[in-house]
């Protein structure tokens, strides 16, 4: 079906469903990720705990990625999505209400991480499935733009909101207001239509994952972009926590200041998701994913290097302008070149595979931090980044139109 003949996005019911429910995700998800490592920091302040968490944010996608796949090509997506975000709205409503009253422990926000970030993957898989057979070919990427700029919008006022809520409120209702978000965001998920299982006849795990296994392999493409992406994510993750730690421990950030920089970083992301579609048509989809690499090193660099908050803001608008175009090339073309019957399965074992490295890469930096000095380790991720972004150069993933 051609873009001239497709109806508008907006006016497809299954994506209007889905870009309600999702702003609501996007705003609750962008206070609790930064709340629970500050949360944590105050009552530990220690890199290591903030590391290590980060790494359980992983786990779920490295561990059980697959089955989730397989399980939501045979199930409906659309019901499995609201059962998550219950679940998610119901882990940090009584965690909130632990930490108001002062019963919760340090130890409790690894296991809190690991299954809210399980509920979190498995609504992520099953909007992907659902765009995947819902959206006509040649609107994908499109549609992913405007789910993805939701994250970035609300990267805005989420983070800020979140710093706030820690310094001049409470901490605890950083983690009940996303709750309460998670309930609503599965309220409108009722406006996507429920449709039947995506398969039928005998169920077989081994087989049904050995087929999504075959598709995967059979695009030398994808597998090439899989692995790429597998450094890259390692490199990323990393960054991220040293510069959270940087930023709050040597550079003297308040919670609300921190809260504000993610927050001017979130408008690099808006404008990316408004126009990546015209930023892939100029380059191509293979062009794009590898230069949004090679730049991405570049922000880790200036994360590192500079010091005043105005030239940081500056550096992360940049950065999240090319994640955000990187990240669009990488789940649009996983999505055109993977059958709609399979999508689950392929976005499962690429799931397992992008976060391969990222528990290991970021216990590791945990360690190394206590005797490297902290931006010569930033410089070093930023150095692994740039040759994520040379290999992705190198392999067949420029190619692709």
């Amino acid at each position: 079906m051609s873009a001239v003949s497709s109806p508008s996005l907006w006016r497809q019911p299954v994506f209007a469903g889905l870009f309600a429910s999702t702003a609501l995700l996007a705003l609750g998800g962008q206070i609790y990720q930064l709340a629970l490592p500050l949360i944590l920091y105050e009552l530990t302040h220690s890199l290591a705990a903030m590391s290590n968490l980060r790494a359980v944010e992983f786990l779920p996608n490295l561990l059980l990625a697959v089955f989730i796949g397989v399980w939501v090509d045979r199930v409906c997506r659309r019901r499995w999505a609201q059962r998550a975000l219950l679940a998610m709205a119901a882990l940090l409503g009584v965690c909130a209400l632990a930490l108001a009253g002062g019963r919760m422990a340090a130890w409790l926000f690894y296991p809190l991480t690991f299954c809210v970030m399980l509920c979190n993957y498995v609504t992520a898989i099953c909007r992907m499935a659902l765009v995947k057979e819902s959206v006509p070919p040649a609107q994908l990427v499109q549609a992913n733009g405007y789910l993805g700029s939701l994250f970035d919008v609300f990267a805005v006022s989420g983070p800020m909101l979140s710093g706030l809520l820690i310094a001049w409120a409470s901490p605890h209702w950083s983690l009940g207001a996303p709750a309460l978000m998670f309930l609503l965001s599965a309220a409108l998920m009722a406006r996507v239509p429920a449709q039947g299982p995506g398969q039928a006849g005998e169920r077989r795990f081994l087989a049904e994952l050995a087929a999504g296994w075959r598709a995967l392999r059979g695009n030398a493409a994808l597998w090439q972009l899989s692995w790429v992406v597998v450094l890259a994510n390692g490199a990323a993750g990393v960054a991220e926590v040293l510069f959270l730690f940087r930023a709050r421990d040597q550079l003297g950030f308040s919670p609300g200041q921190l809260g504000l920089l993610f927050g001017c970083a979130g408008a690099g992301g808006i404008a990316a998701g408004l126009c990546v579609a015209r930023v892939r048509k100029a380059l191509g989809l293979g062009r794009m994913i590898c230069l949004a690499l090679l730049l991405e090193a570049a922000g880790m660099a200036a994360q590192a290097w500079f010091d005043d908050m105005r030239w940081l803001a500056a550096a992360m608008v940049l950065q999240s302008f090319v994640v955000v175009c990187g990240n669009v090339g990488v789940w649009s073309y996983r999505q055109e070149a993977t059958p709609a019957a399979l999508i689950g399965r392929v976005s499962g074992l690429t799931g397992s595979l992008f976060k391969l490295l990222m528990p290991l890469a970021l216990v590791l930096g945990g360690v190394l931090s206590a005797g490297m000095p902290l931006r010569d380790l930033m410089l070093a991720t930023a150095a692994w980044q740039a040759g994520a972004g040379a290999l992705a150069w190198l392999s067949r993933v420029r190619a692709v139109a």
